[in-house]
């Protein structure tokens, strides 16, 4: 495996497009495989294939005024063949200004010669004494 400037450079354009509203942007980035999954920040955000992903994802946005302004972290990006995946500590820009604090990861495919998004998956940490009810190690 091998660390990927295109995949980073791939990841980082996501979040541009999120940022300005280009939601067309999200029919170029994900794969149109029924296999594809998608998981969310809520316990009901988990999409298989980009028609059910996408409408979504499009409402979601329009909701947040039109836009999800997402800064990123510092993504780590590899390859292995025709798969490769990312993953990102980003942040996303509420529209009451605060920063929501997102872990990201996404896996790609190639597909007729582009990176497609076939799995993507956008968390809010919760800290394990929260989510166990104890101190556990990190």
């Amino acid at each position: 495996m091998e660390r990927s400037d295109e995949l980073r450079e791939r990841m980082l354009s996501f979040y541009g497009a999120l940022s300005s509203g280009d939601t067309d942007f999200l029919e170029e980035w994900y794969s149109s495989s029924p296999d594809l999954r998608a998981i969310g920040t809520d316990p009901e955000e988990w999409w298989q294939g980009a028609d059910k992903l996408i409408p979504v994802f499009r409402e979601q946005i329009k909701a947040m005024g039109g836009r999800m302004p997402i800064e990123a972290g510092d993504p780590e990006a590899f390859v292995e063949g025709d798969v490769g995946w990312v993953a990102d500590r980003a942040n996303v820009r509420l529209p009451d200004g605060n920063a929501l604090p997102l872990r990201f990861t996404a896996v790609f495919v190639r597909e007729d010669g582009d990176w497609r998004a076939v799995q993507t998956h956008g968390s809010v940490g919760v800290g394990n004494q929260d989510s166990f009810g104890e101190d556990l190690p990190t």
